[in-house]
Order: structure tokens, then sequence, then C-alpha cells
């Protein structure tokens, strides 16, 4: 017989807390050389950015390939490419990880 439970606390998840792009850039930074860089708008970085600054207490490089309302829909493969070639040149990174941010996946 199924039994129904009422519990007295009631659920809470911040879910910038559960942020799936924010989880990635985390584990890429855990490798040597890697630099994150997040294929979406520029709010999506910055909002990462912040917490992770405000955990760590230090500068934490994320890039992003800032994607506009036009980029958004007419395709965004331009901003990806241009990223690519400037992180490579002022940057250097061992390896670059590409994540998708909310905006690039609906």
């Amino acid at each position: 017989m199924t039994t129904i439970l009422n519990p007295k606390k009631s659920l809470s998840v911040n879910p910038l807390k559960m942020s799936q792009p924010l989880g990635a850039s985390l584990a890429f930074l855990g490798l040597k050389g890697m630099m994150p860089l997040f294929h979406g708008a520029q709010g999506c970085t910055a909002f990462a950015k912040v917490v992770l600054v405000r955990h760590f207490r230090e500068s934490i490089p994320l890039s992003t390939t800032a994607m506009t309302e036009v980029s958004t829909i007419l395709g965004g493969a331009d901003n990806i490419e241009q990223a690519i070639l400037t992180i490579a040149q002022k940057n250097q990174p061992e390896i670059l990880g590409l994540l998708t941010t909310g905006l690039t996946e609906t």
C-alpha cells in the first residue's frame, strides 16, 4: 500500500547554485591549462564569474562568445570562431572547453 508523506519542512532549491554551465566551467577549471568558453550571452558568463569569484575569492578566467539578439537568431558560428581565435592569441591555453548556456540551447 502507498504511504503519503506530509513533510513539515518546505523544499527550496536555489536555481543559481544548480547551474549546469557553472558546474561545467568549474570542472573545466580543474584541468591543467584549460580555459572555459561560454557560448551564450555576456550575462550568463558574468553571472557564473560573480558566483565563482565570491566563492573562491580570486580572479577566475572565463570567456564568452557574447551572443546578441541577432546572432542568436541567425546563428552564432561566427561568434565561436572569433572567440576561439581571440583566446588562442591572448591567453594561449593548452585546452579550450566550449560549453553552452541556456540561451544557445533553446
